[in-house]
């Protein structure tokens, strides 16, 4: 083959390799893509959501991990909340359940928190009422600010269970969770009126009219 035919042949099998590359092989001349040739297209990175305008968890909402290490003189960097949002519960006229777990170091449970809010106070009244008598341990009337409720006193924990207007709340702090020098019942009171976000100042001279037998309990007196 002289040199006619041999360059003939390169640019022939150029133009084929361009063919099957849609053009995209520098030194093609500019040759387009087949029809049907999909070019990868990529959507924009959608930006992150802005932390401060984020929702905040519920459970800390109620109390922050770092007031809980303030109060039990924990590391707060060590110190979280495990949240679980139940669903409504129509029947029992309940709008919201919340379950929080307070955690420490290695994920240590600290105490538990349980807060629900109904349509109205009636029905978190009955629905307390019933959960109530299901409870077991000693119990004791006991008023936090406007919140009254009962203080079951239990080997090894003490359970706070109060009620105000349409909501309630339910406190349960193991004994090995309370610093030395200070008194549990004081500590589970601390948390409940931090929770429900009443004045410490109106805690200090409350108390419920007590049933019959039962003795009562002031909120933030020691034992």
């Amino acid at each position: 083959m002289g040199d006619g035919g041999r360059r003939i042949a390169r640019l022939l099998g150029t133009g084929m390799l361009c063919l099957l590359l849609g053009g995209s092989l520098t030194g093609c001349g500019g040759a387009s893509a087949e029809p049907g040739v999909m070019v990868p297209t990529f959507a924009p990175t959608t930006p992150t959501a802005d932390p401060a305008t984020e929702p905040l968890d519920p459970c800390a909402a109620l109390i922050t991990p770092a007031d809980v290490a303030g109060v039990l003189g924990l590391d707060p960097a060590k110190t979280s909340v495990r949240t679980i949002r139940g669903l409504p519960a129509p029947a029992v006229g309940r709008t919201e359940k919340i379950d929080c777990t307070y955690q420490g170091e290695k994920g240590r449970s600290l105490f538990t928190l349980r807060a629900y809010t109904y349509e109205s106070p009636e029905a978190a009244r009955k629905q307390w009422e019933l959960n109530a008598s299901l409870e077991d341990g000693e119990k004791r009337d006991i008023a936090v600010g406007p919140a009254t409720g009962l203080l079951y006193v239990r080997r090894g924990e003490l359970l706070l269970s109060l009620i105000d207007g349409p909501r309630t709340l339910a406190v349960q702090v193991p004994d090995r969770t309370v610093p030395k020098g200070r008194a549990r019942e004081n500590l589970i009171t601390d948390f409940a009126q931090r929770a429900l976000k009443i004045d410490p100042e109106a805690v200090a001279t409350t108390s419920a009219e007590p049933t019959p037998g039962v003795p009562a309990v002031q909120a933030g007196a020691g034992s």
